[in-house]
């Protein structure tokens, strides 16, 4: 059945891009010809584990959307592939001395793909508009008392207080500026032809088509305000299944691996003919709880699953020991935000078993205790982790349903409380005030739905502060709170995996010294064969 999918899926590509894909030789040592030169022209082949909800980025969270978004729209700033705010839309900026006002001057002369102008009422008309659908970035901007341009080139926010996240957060997800001229209407800024079959930004490239379940087609922008692309079109190949793209790519049905089996991890970095990068700083598998389940509300219950982790087996045994195991509540990768003191302890199966009983708990008929769910992500190292999750918990008397499931009925189920338990990552900067969105009152990724007045105290206070010792206190507060109540547990630190053939550079995460673009913006990929 992959098999047929697949060639489904590869024959509308090679319809989509007037190209034939070279068959290749699979196997270490030999690297396939590749789809990457076809018609005359230079065609890179993605491979993305979804569909986009729509195309309008700024809507909700979707990692899908966000990785096309970064070649169809630019940001006013963004974040290269070390987590560092770099200019995009404003090439500078400065901020007062009370650090409430912010003056950005834009990039002159940059374009719509349209042909329209870009100016600073579409910075301007995009930050409104968050505000106004309660977009992702919409709890960030809720700091901002005034917005204005002076003139088309210039953009100006005050603020009502300080807020230390708040570059960050405009560099960070969910922050494509919008065109005014397509989006101010009275159509649901979703479903509008602008977020769906007409997508129009500033970025390197240019939508094309979208076929669903099979591809997106975007051709590059040669006005592109960062310079003209050397390739003529990327087309990001949909396939849901790691194991169907990993053999995709190693037929050279596809140039851009993004997600990389665990198990081939090895094979490909000893391997001359491809090049292979990580991601990983600041981003973390952790198991979340349903504050509202009916068994995970109960403290107890959350302690003796806490018990029942074996973190050091789960990165063995569910990722090939590329996951180390994560201690703490926050990535400690800015160790001044970082409390090694707050977490949850070793395994300990009798404690656990003690916990449930002590909570009134008895076994039913199967020798359970409770029957709970687990929802986790398809691809990547998830499910494979969650089955060793599951073992861990039928040793306490916990029966885990694990259901797999793609990343928008993941979203649409989690964020709908039809859970008790699922297992997330994602970025956690560039600044520690992502975790207002995690476990902050209403956050954006606060799955669990915890509520903690305590803790969105300490999150108050650490944003408004500039001093990064005083901030990492508060920020340490909240780490043990979080060790107490468990919303969420730490489980191993993330680490993805991306490949390409040798004669492709200029892709950031792989070609580390590509540091001045976005993390997933093509715009510098070369292709020489």
């Amino acid at each position: 059945m992959k098999k047929k999918v697949l060639s489904m899926l590869m024959a509308a590509v090679m319809a989509l891009s007037l190209a034939a894909c070279g068959g290749g030789t699979t196997g270490s040592g030999t690297a396939s010809t590749g789809a990457s030169e076809a018609g005359g022209e230079k065609v890179l082949l993605v491979g993305l584990g979804g569909d986009p909800t729509s195309f309008n980025p700024d809507a909700n969270t979707d990692d899908y959307a966000y990785h096309v978004a970064c070649n169809l729209y630019s940001g006013l700033l963004t974040l290269n592939n070390n987590e560092e705010i770099i200019p995009d839309l404003a090439e500078s900026w400065e901020i007062s001395e009370d650090n409430l006002t912010y003056t950005f001057h834009l990039r002159q002369g940059v374009k719509w793909h349209d042909g329209e102008p870009f100016t600073s009422a579409d910075v301007k008309f995009t930050y409104e508009k968050i505000i106004e659908e309660n977009g992702y970035l919409a709890g960030d901007l809720a700091v901002v008392d005034t917005m204005e341009c002076p003139d088309d080139n210039t953009f100006v926010i005050t603020l009502k207080e300080p807020s230390a996240p708040f570059l960050s957060s405009l560099a960070w997800y969910n922050n494509s500026i919008l065109p005014q001229h397509l989006f101010d209407t009275d159509e649901d800024w979703t479903t509008c032809a602008a977020a769906t079959t007409a997508p129009v930004g500033t970025g390197p490239f240019k939508f094309v088509s979208e076929q669903s379940g099979v591809s997106i087609t975007l051709e590059k922008n040669p006005d592109y305000f960062g310079g003209e692309p050397s390739i003529d079109k990327v087309i990001y190949v949909i396939s849901t299944d790691t194991d169907t793209a990993y053999q995709a790519f190693m037929n050279g049905e596809l140039d851009y691996l993004t997600d990389v089996p665990a198990s081939s991890v090895a094979a490909l970095e000893a391997d001359s003919n491809y090049k292979v990068g990580c991601l990983s700083a600041g981003r973390r598998f952790q198991l979340c709880f349903n504050m509202n389940g009916e068994y995970t509300s109960d403290l107890a219950v959350r302690q003796a699953v806490a018990k029942a982790l074996d973190r050091e087996e789960i990165s063995t045994k569910g990722t090939n020991g590329l996951q180390a195991p994560a201690y703490g509540f926050y990535p400690p990768f800015l160790d001044w935000a970082y409390n090694a003191d707050a977490d949850i302890g070793e395994q300990d199966v009798e404690g656990a078993i003690q916990l449930l009983e002590d909570a009134g708990y008895t076994k039913d008929a199967d020798g359970y205790y409770l029957h709970l769910s687990f929802l986790v992500f398809t691809g990547g190292t998830y499910a494979d982790c969650a089955k060793v999750i599951k073992s861990q918990l039928a040793a306490i008397g916990i029966d885990a349903t694990i259901e797999e499931l793609e990343e928008g009925a993941w979203v649409e189920k989690v964020f709908a409380g039809n859970y008790d338990m699922c297992m997330m990552a994602g970025f956690q900067g560039p600044d520690p005030d992502n975790m207002t969105n995690r476990v902050g009152t209403g956050g954006g990724l606060n799955v669990s739905f915890y509520s903690n007045t305590e803790v969105d105290d300490l999150l108050a206070k650490a944003r408004v502060i500039t001093d990064e010792t005083q901030r990492g206190e508060y920020y340490k507060e909240v780490q043990t709170i979080l060790s107490q109540d468990l919303p969420i547990l730490p489980l191993v630190e993330y680490a993805g995996y991306y490949a390409c053939p040798s004669y492709i550079s200029g892709l950031p995460y792989i070609d580390t010294d590509v540091d001045d673009i976005n993390a997933y913006n093509f715009s510098k990929v070369t292709i020489n064969k």
